[in-house]
């Protein structure tokens, strides 16, 4: 059997098969119904056809087998299964063995038209003899290849009062046949009501199915949501998802800025992506801006049309918003943001089921946003707290200031060179700003000294790692820290202090820590020494790359300072 044709409502249109009125010709007879029960033979052929749709719930498989089990039931040669569209209220070809492709998908039949809309209409079979054109179908079926037809109505065995069409199956005998007759009707009939409750279980399943994977994918997102509380990057999965989810061209995440109420573009993924991410909108503007103003979720699947479309963000990218679905994203009862999605891929028009998947998503992404929020509040104040307790460290030795604050800076260039992680830097920065803090426990006199150190005063100095260490190995917040701390006065060579530690046995932070800080030392002015150019400093540290520092830090470190320049020197 040729390859069926598969439903593309986006490229369907209606084919008028004459431009003038039809008018059914003289050879066109309605017949009513022999009401007499089908006999043993016409039984048991109905068994033999309705058991071809017991093999699958498969839905194209479905089809397939509901069009041959029919031809074969009616010998009839030709036949085409038309079903409703639940979203756009029409018809559309589902089936037709002998249809081409080409045809098929741009093939579009109208409820309300022709042989097919009388036969919605009158919710009857129709039977027509002759040389006869089926109106309101595709003009494949020309009236020189027809001498008979059926066309029998399928509907929902689920509903009474308010019968719910699911689609029209229509049989051919081509010219040289013999015509369909009063008995065949009666058996497709039969047929029908058979294949309407195979149809009706096979939509059930896959509506079954269509929700198992979108269950699935929730899942997967809110794991992909926990798995992060960087607010930036929530920001993106939650769009990127949701365009996912839906099978869109593109969306986007607008916050509404709380000083101005204007919905700012956060995240934009699609053609206008780049161009739209800061873009603000005027307050309750547009589509996005009536769900952000009522906390109520829009579909609009005609944007062009509606007057509340905001045409200036099409016209300022590349983007064409044909259909449009947005939800809003809150928290205890307040709208803090709006999710978008627009232009499904397929084609379809947005629907309810769409628009429940994306609110709950939407739901789950404000609390993963809320979380993330949190947590950046409390990272931010808890890095505060470190900067305070780093510069009171500073104040101390007016010759460091500044030291901490651009020794964490270089260091967190330099791990960003080596590919380091978000969480990773995040301990860095951290660890960089108190990696000096054991000097509070140092006497004044040491610190303030204008001179250089004595062996003995030396001795006390390297007691500041282990001084820093203990301080804080008390609070569980900054035990990932402690590496910065206790080991950044080690040397790659074994040579440094407190532990002698060598080669891999110290920690790649710290091994990262001793090289820019010496750096910074280096190129900072002491009360006993003039502090060096950079390069000369870049000359030191290469000299000691392999014997006091890590050789693939120090390559790192060097790209590094080829793109940027330090900081500043100390005052």
């Amino acid at each position: 059997m040729a390859p069926q044709p598969r439903r593309n409502p986006a490229n369907s249109l209606s084919i008028n098969t004459s431009p003038e009125p039809y008018t059914a010709p003289e050879s066109y007879k309605r017949k009513v119904l022999d009401a007499s029960p089908l006999g043993e033979a016409d039984l048991a052929a109905l068994y033999a056809a309705t058991t071809l749709l017991g093999a699958t719930l498969e839905w194209e498989p479905l089809l397939n087998a509901t069009v041959d089990a029919a031809i074969q039931l009616a010998h009839a040669d030709d036949a085409l299964l038309i079903l409703a569209d639940q979203a756009t209220h029409g018809l559309y070809v589902a089936a037709a063995p002998n249809l081409p492709n080409a045809v098929a998908t741009r093939a579009r039949v109208e409820m309300d038209e022709g042989d097919i809309g009388e036969v919605v209409r009158r919710r009857e079979p129709r039977l027509l003899l002759g040389r006869t054109r089926l109106a309101g179908c595709p003009e494949f079926f020309a009236p020189e290849k027809i001498s008979s037809l059926v066309c029998v109505p399928l509907y929902c065995p689920e509903k009474c009062d308010d019968i719910e069409l699911l689609g029209v199956l229509v049989l051919i005998r081509h010219q040289g046949a013999p015509d369909l007759t009063e008995r065949d009707v009666r058996r497709v009939g039969e047929f029908c009501v058979r294949a309407s409750a195979a149809l009706q279980n096979a939509r059930c399943y896959r509506q079954m199915e269509h929700r198992a994977v979108h269950l699935q994918n929730l899942i997967e997102i809110s794991q992909s949501l926990i798995a992060s509380l960087q607010v930036d990057v929530v920001l993106r999965t939650i769009i990127e998802r949701a365009v996912e989810l839906l099978g869109c061209q593109a969306g986007s995440l607008l916050m509404v800025d709380p000083d101005t109420s204007e919905l700012v573009f956060k995240v934009a993924v699609g053609p206008a992506g780049a161009a739209l991410v800061g873009t603000r909108l005027p307050p309750n503007v547009g589509i996005a801006g009536a769900v952000a103003r009522d906390g109520v979720p829009l579909i609009v699947n005609d944007a062009k049309s509606d007057p509340r479309h905001y045409g200036k963000v099409d016209a300022s990218t590349a983007l064409e918003t044909r259909s449009l679905l947005c939800v809003p994203l809150t928290n205890k009862g307040h709208t803090f943001g709006v999710i978008e999605v627009m232009n499904k891929v397929d084609g379809i028009p947005f629907d309810d089921e769409d628009c429940e998947l994306l609110s709950t998503f939407a739901v789950q992404g404000a609390i993963a946003l809320e979380n993330a929020q949190l947590y950046s509040d409390l990272r931010n104040t808890f890095a505060d707290t470190v900067r305070i307790i780093a510069n009171a460290v500073e104040a101390r030795d007016p010759y460091t200031r500044g030291h901490t604050g651009r020794v964490t800076q270089l260091a967190l260039r330099t791990a960003r060179e080596m590919g380091w992680s978000r969480e990773q830097l995040e301990v860095l920065e951290i660890g960089g700003l108190l990696h000096d803090i054991g000097k509070i426990g140092i006497s004044d006199t040491i610190l303030y000294k204008p001179t250089e150190l004595t062996e003995e005063e030396y001795k006390e100095m390297m007691r500041h790692p282990v001084v820093g260490a203990k301080m804080l190995e008390g609070v569980a917040a900054l035990r990932p820290m402690l590496p910065y701390i206790l080991y950044h006065q080690e040397r790659y060579d074994g040579a440094g202090y407190p532990f002698g530690l060598k080669g891999d046995e110290i920690p790649l932070e710290a091994r990262i820590l001793a090289a820019v800080d010496t750096f910074d030392a280096m190129t900072s002015d002491r009360p006993y020494r003039q502090g060096l150019s950079e390069e000369q400093a870049v000359a030191e540290i290469l000299r000691n790359r392999g014997t006091q520092f890590d050789p693939q830090v120090v390559d790192a470190l060097m790209r590094v300072l080829q793109h940027t320049k330090p900081t500043g020197r100390a005052a």
